[in-house]
């Protein structure tokens, strides 16, 4: 069954239009993001992005933690002071940056009817903490406060008590923009190693695992996500990136559901010898079915080992657990959960495929390997978006043809992403597929 889902004008996205139209793989080596302008309005307020309604608070993916240092002090609002002006008081704490990939502390220490002192820590694994405390101006609904960095921060209320933030630049360009809040996460992140039979360099391997978690007591409803490759395996430095989606992460455990994210060999922080299937030399992803297939595999067992460790975890409850994944992970997920189709209630695949159509072997890779998916019998849920440069509607409707041409069971979605946004990126866009999604959970008897 193929059908459309139809496009929506608000999507989540964590920085502004330039970030949206880079795939995947660019947004990894990104920090700070913008490179656009966004003027400031005549009255003096400034001109937030346009999809900053659709952002939401939660916690950083920063590898590096913003520390307030000891000398915070939070003075009690003056009695006679508004209680509009009274709420921004206290210790505000969440993230900014390309895929959430800064974490934000700002500490308004003293506040009056029009200023503030603020005191901003932001930290990411490229530039460390940055600590800056100045006295900051009410600009109508929002405050502006110096930073020792020669950029300016902008922070303004929502109706909901959180807070957006932006830092800009004095040319007015955009630097990071994100939520922070003062109520409790309603979820928690954090790492976990992984066990595993493998050594290298007289070195026993583990591999990364990142566990979101609802807040309360297990076992929860469990998805099991897979990241995808780098592109075309042209840039080692990618490797070491660990991968999450916090959109998909967010949208799970607001529904109770705990996500985890293994990281296979050599990605990540996973250890040993990232290895899918290279050219001799290593300088780039192989287009050659021995070395892809034998990638494939290696993924595969790679798999089969996080899963050990999932199905002995204590917060997962065994009998709702899904598998899916992005790209790579995608077609992964579907073969896999063949090969234990008593361990999955279903399977999702995000823009699945192991080779891209420039790859001359991929009918020979692709359409094969997803026809191993056919026996987990199960309904599986194919989401896929036009413009992809990697997988094409019509490719990916050949590769979910054969897949049910074999006996297949799922489901196969088209969306159209907004602008010029990669079709290969609707993972992060939960507006696109919450619909679809949920469908499909209710039809597991999963909501």
């Amino acid at each position: 069954m193929a059908r459309r889902g139809a496009p929506r004008d608000e999507l989540y996205t964590t920085m502004n239009g330039w970030y949206r139209t880079m795939n995947t793989y660019s947004r990894f080596a990104l920090v700070l993001c913008s490179l656009l302008a966004f003027p400031v309005v005549g009255d003096g307020r400034t001109a937030w992005p346009d999809y900053m309604p659709t952002l939401s608070p939660g916690l950083s993916e920063s590898s590096v933690s913003a520390e307030l240092p000891a000398d915070v002090v939070v003075t009690p609002p003056a009695a006679g002071l508004s209680a509009e002006r009274a709420a921004w008081s206290g210790v505000w704490r969440g993230w900014a940056c390309a895929a959430m990939l800064c974490d934000i502390n700002v500490v308004v220490e003293r506040v009056t009817q029009s200023e503030a002192t603020v005191l901003f820590v932001g930290a990411n694994a490229t530039q460390g903490q940055i600590v800056s405390r100045g006295v900051g101006v009410f600009v109508g609904d929002e405050l502006k406060v110096p930073l020792n960095t020669g950029s300016e921060l902008v922070l303004r209320m929502r109706p909901t008590g959180d807070l957006e933030m932006s830092t800009w630049k004095p040319n007015a360009r955009l630097l990071a923009a994100g939520v922070l809040t003062k109520k409790p996460i309603d979820y928690t992140r954090h790492l976990e190693r992984i066990p595993t039979p493998w050594i290298e360099e007289d070195k026993a391997l583990t591999l990364e695992l990142v566990v979101y978690k609802p807040i309360g007591n297990g076992p929860f409803p469990t998805l099991v996500f897979n990241h995808g490759s780098t592109g075309s395996g042209t840039k080692p430095e990618w490797f070491t990136h660990t991968w999450t989606s916090p959109p998909l992460a967010r949208h799970f455990t607001n529904r109770g559901w705990m996500v985890l994210f293994p990281q296979r060999r050599g990605r990540g922080k996973s250890d040993g010898l990232y290895d899918e299937g290279f050219v001799a030399d290593r300088s780039r992803y192989a287009c050659e079915s021995t070395r892809t297939l034998a990638g494939f595999e290696r993924a595969l067992e790679d798999l089969d080992v996080a899963m050990q460790h999932v199905r002995a975890h204590r917060d997962v409850d065994r009998e709702r657990v899904l598998v899916g994944g992005l790209s790579r992970g995608g077609i992964l997920s579907i073969v896999y959960a063949a090969s234990r189709k008593e361990w999955f209630g279903g399977v999702l695949n995000f823009v699945g495929g192991w080779v891209d159509e420039g790859c001359s072997v991929r009918e020979n890779i692709n359409p094969v390997v997803f026809s191993r998916g056919a026996p987990f019998g199960k309904p599986t849920l194919w989401l896929y978006g036009d413009d992809d440069p990697f997988y094409s509607l019509a490719h990916s409707a050949e590769n979910f043809k054969a897949f049910k041409d074999a006996g297949g069971i799922g489901t196969f979605i088209e969306f159209q992403p907004p602008g010029n946004e990669s079709g290969h990126n609707i993972y992060a866009r939960p507006a696109l597929w919450t619909d679809s999604m949920n469908a499909y959970l209710d039809s597991l008897g999963w909501r």
